[in-house]
């Protein structure tokens, strides 16, 4: 047992040579840290970013929902719940109030914002959904909310100018609505912009006539959720669901899990490449140091002693880089949100920026990650101080391990071994709906590029070093042949972080071109106009059947949504004018398309649907429209980059035959010839009187391929700081060769190699590894690129896409990697030219 005493001492000598480590390794040592730190910022503010969306999401939801048990609900957006529906759970003896919702979208004064307007019923409300209930104002017209008067959120109050007792008329579709502003709503979510009315009122005015778009229910404290959801499920109509507050969390969370999972795993590629920089930077300082450690062994430190000592030091990096990375993934994350918003710019919740609110445990398990990278960085480094003999220490100093390569098979079984494990692995379905086979198949290709760089690199240079080549160039060669631990320890770096930037743009690059050649066929026509999910106005439509209107063709198609699983986000439904017979023309199909039978519906499901229900083409789908569950034939699976979540698309002939009415939300006109100027100017007035949107194609291209380049905004940082850290790794990583080396250096200086020739040496060595490294850095970037794009995108995103790879860009960024790394390599040049050649010939002796 080592007493207090002993324990004091070694604690006191931890400390100074962790002290003298830092002061002798300062740049190798901050390097370190920021890269730990920088890999902790990401991830850190990835889950700060997603975890604040989550929540201002909810907290958004629970202003407008409120917080009942369960709700009852249509699954198709269309369709309604009857009120002898309603009228019969109340009776329940397990329900202690059930809170009839009519909510639906309308204009403000022909705003072509359109705002969701609720109505409720204020007794049951004030129960289930506090949030939503009005304050009146003293300004008002009207009394109260049962004389027709309607409550504005406060946030659409200012962005409306509008104040109690000013008038306004509220549209959808040619219904219209002229009302007064009777007071506000206080305990809404700041960003919301709604309004609320009596539900009489609405219904009266918006419909649905006898029914209700939802029930909102509270259950009596003695019931129990899952026994009664389990009884009401089995006797409920066929067209409606009952949705649990679980089930609203998983959806919201499964809106962005991929997205966010994707951008973690990036923020860990980062952190292991800094990883390998802190395994360099502790590689160099036991070089520098194994006389003092095998004096201090000598002297009675015990191997398990310098061991320790060398995590250590590795912690004493990942801690302060942790930290660093604690704060500055704070930082960057009330950056990103203010930039692109809650959802990093994937689209998937508002623009707004949510309330950054740190949380205990989250911080402290990055803080964990950090520091296990950094002990990991410096492990093999401390094993080797571990086994090294004192004797060959005092006399000779440090030796590298393991011993040269021999190109054998035996050498090309472990990265061929993993190769085909990557292999294998790729060929998995999703778990858990991630695909967590995918990323562990990037992280095998990952390690059979580093695998396979000693070999590489033994049996090129040493073939290349026996030619006849002028003495630096010679002796360059040789040091990278014969020193294969560092080869691979400096080439490690930029095979990841290389690997990982040209895969990642691979797979931007893929998944790009797919979405230029979509548009190509999705939009057809010169001109598009929508409603913002109303319908239409009805004036409109019939101005545009007259022989009057400057169109050739124009083609209408209606947009609803239906529930398929009270988990999952709902799936997109189309109405479109198409050819039953001939949907191809309309649709970008990605395999065969059927013919359907005559009696029976027909839709063709998006891939995204295909993907996450594991529905094919000639199959027979249950899907629930207008109000009742209705088969229908899967005659194709079509390409759709819009709806990550899959959709439906229907004739509109099937619809209306199913008793559906058919309100049209978008157009796609085509003018007639040379007269688009004059079909805009036709269109002019029905859009300033409605509020509408017009678009054409040129436009709707730039704006989604704008959009796509945002989603990949912080893709584009990750990569840009991986390469940063790969680059540093190399210049540090050559300065740990230079002090490995500074023997055999001082002896070529001895022998009259000038200062130019070992800085060219030097140089040199720097350019053939980082060769090398950007070499199988390119292999497996390709490979993963195929792996994230053929694997990793269907099952995380739902995307299918053609690999596309943009050799002109990868290779300009190979050629500026190179350049940077030779740049890089001046500072270890620098370092072998200030060599004591005296004192360094000395200490041999």
């Amino acid at each position: 047992m080592i007493s207090a005493g002993n324990r004091s001492a070694l604690g006191t000598l931890a400390w100074w040579l962790i002290r003298a480590q830092f002061r002798s390794r300062r740049a190798a040592t901050l390097l370190s840290m920021l890269a730990i730190g920088l890999g902790v910022a990401l991830g850190y503010a990835i889950h700060l970013i997603n975890d604040a969306a989550l929540a201002d999401f909810a907290r958004a939801m629970k202003s407008v929902q409120g917080d009942p048990d369960a709700v009852i609900a249509a699954r198709d957006s269309a369709g309604s719940v009857p009120l002898a529906d309603i009228n019969q759970l109340a009776r329940d003896p397990a329900v202690l109030v059930v809170a009839p919702v009519i909510e639906t979208r309308v204009r403000i004064d022909d705003s072509p914002i359109p705002v969701s307007l609720i109505g409720l019923d204020v007794f049951s409300a004030a129960a289930v959904m506090p949030q939503l209930m009005p304050r009146h104002d003293d300004r008002a017209v009207l009394d109260n909310i049962f004389a027709g008067g309607v409550y504005a959120s406060p946030t659409l109050l200012e962005r409306l100018g509008l104040r109690p007792g000013d008038p306004l008329t509220l549209v959808r579709g040619e219904q219209r609505w002229r009302t007064t502003i009777s007071g506000d709503l206080p305990a809404t979510h700041p960003d919301e912009q709604l309004l609320v009315a009596d539900i009489a009122w609405v219904q009266q005015r918006f419909g649905p006539a006898e029914a209700v778009s939802e029930g909102r229910v509270r259950l009596a404290p003695d019931a129990d959720l899952s026994t009664w959801r389990t009884t009401l499920a089995q006797r409920l109509p066929a067209g409606l669901l009952i949705r649990a507050a679980d089930d609203d969390s998983a959806r919201l969370s499964n809106l962005s899990r991929a997205y966010r999972v994707n951008l973690n795993v990036l923020a860990l590629v980062a952190l292991l490449t800094g990883a390998f920089l802190v395994f360099a930077t502790q590689l160099t300082a036991v070089a520098q140091r194994s006389t003092q450690f095998a004096l201090l062994g000598v002297l009675g430190l015990s191997p398990r002693m310098r061991l320790l000592q060398v995590l250590l030091e590795g912690l004493a990096i990942g801690l302060p880089g942790s930290l660093l990375g604690l704060s500055l993934g704070y930082i960057l994350a009330v950056a990103f949100t203010q930039l692109l918003g809650g959802d990093l710019g994937g689209g998937y919740f508002s623009d707004s920026a949510p309330l950054i609110v740190p949380a205990l445990v989250p911080a402290l398990a990055f803080l964990a990650l950090g520091c296990l990278a950094s002990l990991t960085g410096a492990f093999y480094p401390a094993y080797l101080n571990r086994t090294q003999a004192l004797a060959q220490a005092l006399t000779s100093g440090f030796s590298q391990r393991p011993a040269a390569i021999v190109a054998s098979p035996s050498r090309l079984a472990l990265p061929a071994l993993l190769a085909l494990a990557a292999f294998a692995l790729a060929q998995l379905p999703p778990l858990f709906e991630l695909p967590l086979a995918g990323y562990a198949t990037i992280a095998l290709v990952l390690a059979a590029g580093i695998a396979s760089a000693p070999l590489l690199t033994q049996t090129m240079f040493g073939w290349l070093s026996g030619r006849p080549l002028p003495a630096p160039q010679r002796i360059a060669l040789q040091n990278v042949a014969q020193a294969p631990l560092m080869a691979q320890v400096a080439a490690s770096g930029l095979i990841v972080s290389f690997a990982l930037t040209a895969s990642m743009v691979i797979m931007v690059s893929s998944f790009r071109v797919a979405v230029d050649h979509w548009l190509d066929h999705v939009l057809p026509a010169p001109l598009y106009l929508r409603s913002k999910a109303t319908p239409l106005p009805q004036p409109l439509l019939d101005a545009l059947a007259t022989p009057d209107a400057p169109f050739a063709r124009i083609e209408r198609m209606a947009t609803a949504s239906l529930t398929l699983d009270p988990r999952r986000p709902k799936v997109a439904l189309l109405v479109r004018e198409l050819e039953r017979d001939n949907p191809a023309a309309r649709l970008p199909f990605t395999g065969p398309v059927l013919t359907p039978p005559v009696a029976m519906p027909v839709v063709w499901i998006s891939e995204p649907m295909h993907e996450i229900y594991r529905v094919g083409a000639g199959e027979t789908l249950r899907l629930p429209l207008l109000g009742r569950e209705v088969d229908v034939f899967v005659g194709g699976v079509w390409r759709d980059y819009a709806r990550q979540f899959g959709a439906v698309v229907i004739s509109r002939d099937d619809y209306l035959g199913l008793g559906g009415d058919f309100q049209p939300t978008d157009l796609a006109l085509w003018p007639l010839p040379g007269q688009q100027s004059v079909a805009v100017a036709w269109l002019a007035p029905p859009i300033e009187r409605y509020g509408l949107e017009l678009a054409d194609s040129a436009a709707i291209r730039e704006l989604s391929l704008s959009i796509f380049d945002k989603s990949f905004a912080v893709t584009y940082a990750l990569e840009a700081a991986a390469m940063l850290i790969g680059l540093f790794g190399l210049a540090v990583t050559l300065a740990a060769s230079v002090w490995l080396r500074a023997r055999e250096l001082a002896t070529l200086a001895a022998l009259g190699f000038d200062r130019r020739m070992l800085s060219t040496a030097v140089m040199l060595e720097g350019a053939l590894i980082a060769g090398v490294g950007l070499l199988i850095g390119l292999g497996c970037g390709v490979a993963i690129g195929a792996v994230l794009t053929h694997v990793v995108n269907p099952q995380a995103f739902h995307w299918r896409m053609p690999l596309a790879i943009p050799w002109p860009m990868v290779v300009a960024g190979a050629a500026i990697t190179l350049a940077a790394a030779m740049l890089a390599s001046r500072y270890a040049a620098r370092q072998a030219t200030r060599l004591a050649v005296a004192q360094v010939l000395a200490s041999a002796q």
